[in-house]
């Protein structure tokens, strides 16, 4: 016969496990610091890689893991149809997956990058992981393959931000705004932000990967670029301008 005082001892271990087992059911799967992170995109993804890994390596957070596939001018179109692409997010190893679609195509297509980003989006959702859109920029004197349209850097930027916004609420995503904070860049500092750019006019620079890495770091992390030493190879000035427009433009 179990005594009055067993009883009560077992009914608490009990109201304790169920406690524990509640709270931690409870908690987002992306409420904890990301430890694999999956990149999925073409050379402006490339362009960035070893300066994202390099920050990261050098932050508190130096064992996260990052993966990337960024074959040059691939869409994301073309990912969702790769098996390669698609059963890597299916393999469940990730806690978040940035997409980045052709660098005009989010702007002259927007319902194409839509529908290829809400297919990639639902198996990511399935793997348990979340998405992050990796918002990029326009080119540095417009696009000089469609000046009908975008004959200014400032109307292919106007629609490529558009696009990336609207896609990342739709699909309830997270939005790296890389693009918005290299507008924002160029405005406070005309001369820095034509340095964001490579001699294409095009691709990222060292000072515009920079960028993008900081603008990263601050929405996987959700902590402030600027307590970190490592400066890309930028002098301090222009290190310091771009990790606090990265951290104060990505807080949500």
């Amino acid at each position: 016969m179990i005594s009055k005082k067993t009883s009560l001892l077992l009914g608490l271990i009990l109201f304790l496990s169920s406690s524990a087992f509640g709270q931690k059911k409870s908690e987002s799967p992306t409420s904890a610091k990301p430890k694999k992170i999956l990149f999925i995109g073409n050379s402006y993804t490339g362009g960035i890689r070893k300066t994202v890994i390099a920050l990261i390596k050098s932050s508190p957070h130096s064992n996260t893991q990052t993966t990337f596939i960024n074959p040059g001018g691939k869409t994301l179109a073309f990912h969702l149809a790769e098996k390669e692409t698609v059963d890597k997010i299916k393999s469940g190893e990730f806690d978040f997956v940035v997409l980045q679609d052709q660098s005009q195509t989010p702007a002259l297509f927007p319902d194409r990058f839509k529908k290829a980003a809400g297919g990639l989006d639902k198996i990511i959702d399935a793997s348990g992981a979340q998405t992050v859109f990796y918002q990029t920029w326009g080119r540095r004197d417009g696009d000089k393959q469609n000046k009908t349209l975008f004959p200014t850097y400032d109307s292919m930027q106007k629609a490529l931000s558009k696009s990336y916004a609207s896609t990342a609420k739709t699909c309830n995503a997270t939005l790296a705004p890389v693009g918005d904070i290299w507008s924002i860049l160029r405005k406070k500092n005309p001369d820095l932000g034509k340095d964001l750019y490579a001699k294409d006019g095009s691709h990222p620079s060292k000072k515009g990967a920079y960028l993008a890495a900081c603008v990263f770091y601050a929405t996987f992390f959700k902590e402030d670029p600027r307590k970190l030493t490592f400066t890309g190879g930028l002098a301090d000035s222009e290190a310091n301008l771009i990790r606090e427009l990265s951290f104060s433009h990505s807080k949500k």
